[in-house]
């Protein structure tokens, strides 16, 4: 019998099980119905995505819905260079587009009688999950929390200059510009998301570091959810990544891989060897 209707709220085909694979399977195991709405999942190759997406929900226990937004790219030539995916204003974007994709998530959220909604934090600031994040921000009819984006946030930093852009006093161990610059090298998706082409590893690292140095206005209370992976969860975590064949070549290239680089990451913010994943309630 289901106890509970979940919705995690997925800007992209894969961000739902790499940010919140844990905590969809801790659902599935209560009996809770998990649905994934996928926003942004029309676009270049968005059909075989779709596929691998399918068998990876089938296989962590959700249902996946699609929105059939045009993936950045595909929806604006504007945002082809990775300066402009990652660093645009969201005025850029027409309110009105916002408003709209606020409706179309209000009313899914009614039909499929959802009672709590999962939308990304927006760390690393990726158009498309900015978007998503303003569209969570302004959603009243259903609780929503606010999942902390994998693998952006693997690189000590990231989250911290998110929640000072978006005003938070969430209570963060302290990263300094330098650090984030010495341990580029140290996760493997940065090869990816931060590649040393041309001048754009140079011109990111400045705009992250001027993120991180921002002071946050503190006016929104913010509390976090932690939960921490066990190893039987991990491992069918990472069966199902391994079903996104067309992208995890690029941010978890292997087991081996994916361990590294979450328990390097959680060894800088708490100093244990495991995977957690966090959520958060923010009082906007």
């Amino acid at each position: 019998m289901c106890m509970k209707k979940i919705c995690i709220v997925s800007p992209h085909l894969d961000d739902a099980i790499l940010s919140c694979g844990v905590l969809m399977q801790r659902h599935v195991a209560a009996s809770d119905e998990v649905s994934v709405l996928n926003i942004f999942s029309a676009g270049t190759n968005s059909e075989n995505r779709k596929q691998e997406d399918l068998l990876a929900q089938k296989q962590i226990g959700a249902s996946p819905f699609y929105l059939d937004e045009l993936d950045a790219p595909d929806r604006n030539s504007k945002y082809k260079p990775l300066k402009n995916l990652f660093f645009s204003p969201l005025t850029t974007e027409d309110e009105s587009y916002i408003d709209q994709l606020g409706k179309r998530l209000s009313d899914f959220f009614s039909l499929n009688k959802v009672e709590i909604a999962y939308f990304p934090l927006a760390a690393g600031t990726h158009i498309d999950h900015r978007i998503a994040f303003e569209v969570g921000k302004r959603i009243k009819t259903v609780p929503v929390k606010f999942y902390e984006d994998r693998p952006y946030i693997l690189w000590p930093g990231v989250l911290q200059s998110r929640m000072q852009q978006i005003g938070s006093n969430a209570a963060l161990p302290p990263v300094t510009g330098q650090m984030m610059r010495e341990s580029i090298n140290s996760y493997y998706y940065l090869r990816h998301f931060v590649p040393d082409t041309g001048n754009y590893r140079r011109e990111a690292l400045s705009l992250y570091v001027a993120a991180l140095n921002q002071e946050s206005s503190a006016a929104f209370k913010a509390s976090g959810d932690v939960l921490i992976a066990t190893a039987a969860e991990l491992r069918k975590l990472h069966a199902c990544l391994c079903l996104y064949t067309s992208q995890m070549k690029y941010i978890y290239k292997d087991y081996d891989n994916f361990i590294r680089d979450s328990f390097a990451y959680e060894r800088t913010i708490s100093g244990r060897d495991v995977y957690a994943e966090r959520s958060w309630t923010i009082g906007f």
